[in-house]
């Protein structure tokens, strides 16, 4: 089984965000009277400047966690110094546990007992780490803010029940093992299990009766009961912990690991909903940098003068780059009419960190997947994509693998991604032969490495368009192409399901130098997507 521990946590903050801090639990009632089982805005006046599918101010430091572990393990030097930095200037709520840390620069925790700051460790439990070091690493991020012993003991008692249930314990068995094994200074880890064990059936009175602030000694007992509950799922925890009211973050984040710990997945139907980060845009062009799979990428966010109606990404061709005219044209195009899109430069091209020999079919893919990720973690998970020439055929493979793709157009693109070796097969047998070759692109020398041909052998682009079942697709392209013929888009089409549309892109040439052929592809675009992405 996958886990994905930041995943789950990161759903339930989002999940408990509208409930947060909202104590009258009647209210809650009428706000939410199926349950609480969609992101929706703030119930409380204490995150104005939140809406539905963004976090509370645990969750946002749970992500400057996550980022903080970005070679694969813990440092306390280092989470502080990057805690600081990240809320330093924050523009939500601000706790007294933070406040106080704030003021000495990190140096020295606050006194608070809130059980907040153990929430965050989601990120640690999907490190390569041993259960002790695990432990060791929960115990001292919570301690960074939180000087309470309850509260760090609190971390590591959640530490052992998860990795108690991946041994395949039940919850109430994970709870006992963990309360007898732990080396707890204060936390009354089975008294506290005593109490949720033997509170009754109604969890709103027992909520009420345990208390519903986010003191420890309140929210670590009715965490266990809420998790305890016979038949309990991840979606009915979330929601019977959101009903009952008051903090109901710290709780629902740490309830979220012990069912993911049970049974994975937890949260997938709704993570691409989710808007984690600080990053902001202005309208216009927005330089950004992207940490991907084969390392640094830089792109261009093109954003709309107010509310962007959709996130699109835009993929280049082969060797084109970010900044090749024709894309900036069609991508600055849909920013006018409303559609915020992302454009990058592939990896080993333009700005983008790598090598152009090491690059391929398939490492195109993870760098639009990377920026897929980073539109959903920054401003709103992508619905369309948009792909020109071999970027077209990246696209389309690229779509089966995003969520929240709804629609794809392709601008004169190849049936098979092979098409583009014509563009060099007098150096084929120098490429297999010595590995690499130095060949002549567009009046640009570039190296073209074996693993370009090895992916494009492993790989299978038929098998992609086929999984493309309930995602809309334009097909545009020119009947005049003389380097990827019209006959390409004849069998992208066949081999697609509908919905399917193409459109001819009549005297324009393949890479679309001419204004208004671009202009046009944008007019058609934005009408396309207007009854495409309403579906």
């Amino acid at each position: 089984m996958t886990r994905n521990y930041f995943q789950a946590a990161l759903v339930a903050d989002a999940l408990s965000l509208g409930s947060h801090w909202v104590y009258n639990q009647g209210k809650l009632a009428r706000l939410y009277p199926d349950g609480v089982t969609a992101l929706t805005d703030p119930g409380s006046s204490y995150h104005p400047k939140r809406k539905a599918g963004q976090l509370t101010h645990y969750g946002d430091q749970m992500v400057l966690l996550k980022n903080s572990l970005e070679n694969g393990t813990y440092d306390d030097a280092k989470w502080a110094a990057d805690w600081v930095k990240g809320m330093t200037g924050y523009d939500g709520y601000l706790d007294g546990a933070s406040k106080e840390t704030l003021a000495s620069d990190g140096a020295s925790a606050s006194s608070s007992n809130d059980l907040a700051g153990a929430s965050r460790l989601a990120p640690i439990l999907d490190l390569k780490l041993s259960p002790t070091e695990k432990i060791a690493a929960a115990r001292a991020q919570t301690s960074l803010t939180h000087g309470d012993a309850g509260v760090v003991d609190s971390a590591e008692f959640f530490v052992r029940a998860v990795l108690a249930v991946e041994e395949g314990a039940s919850f109430q068995e994970a709870f006992q093992s963990a309360a007898s094994e732990g080396n707890y200074a204060q936390l009354k880890t089975s008294d506290h299990l005593d109490t949720a064990i033997a509170a009754g059936p109604d969890y709103l009175a027992v909520g009420t009766e345990m208390g519903l602030t986010c003191h420890t000694p309140e929210a670590f007992p009715l965490a266990l009961y809420l998790t305890l509950r016979e038949g309990a799922t991840y979606a009915t925890a979330m929601s019977e912990n959101a009903l009952a009211g008051g903090d109901t973050s710290a709780r629902a984040m740490l309830i979220a690991l012990l069912f993911e710990a049970r049974d994975g997945n937890s949260g997938t139907d709704l993570i691409d909903q989710i808007q984690i980060g600080k990053t902001t845009a202005n309208p216009g062009s927005n330089p950004i940098e992207i940490e991907g799979s084969n390392g640094r990428l830089a792109g261009v966010l093109e954003m709309p003068e107010g509310e962007p109606v959709a996130f699109a990404i835009f993929a280049h061709c082969f060797t084109c780059g970010k900044d090749f005219v024709p894309g900036v044209r069609i991508s600055k195009g849909l920013a006018a009419e409303g559609i915020a899109t992302l454009r990058i430069d592939f990896s080993g091209l333009g700005q983008s960190g790598g090598k152009f020999e090491d690059s391929s079919f398939l490492t195109n893919i993870d760098d639009l997947l990377a920026g897929a990720q980073w539109l959903r973690e920054n401003f709103k998970a992508p619905e369309l994509l948009i792909g020109h020439s071999l970027g077209g055929a990246v696209a389309l493979s690229a779509a089966g693998r995003i969520k929240s793709v709804k629609a794809v157009v392709t601008i004169g693109a190849p049936a098979d991604p092979a098409h583009v070796t014509h563009l060099f097969e007098d150096h084929l047998s120098e490429i297999q032969e010595s590995g690499k070759a130095d060949v002549k692109l567009a009046g640009r020398n570039f190296v073209v490495g074996q693993k370009f041909l090895t992916d494009l052998e492993d790989h299978s682009h038929p098998e992609d368009l086929a999984n493309l079942s309930g995602i809309q697709i334009l097909i545009m392209h020119s009947p005049t192409d003389d380097v990827v013929p019209l006959e390409n888009a004849g069998k992208i089409y066949s081999a697609l399901r509908h919905p399917k549309s193409f459109i001819s892109l009549a005297g324009a040439d393949h890479l679309l130098l001419k204004e208004a052929d671009a202009q046009y592809v944008v007019d058609t675009i934005k009408l396309w997507t207007t009854r495409a992405l309403s579906k």
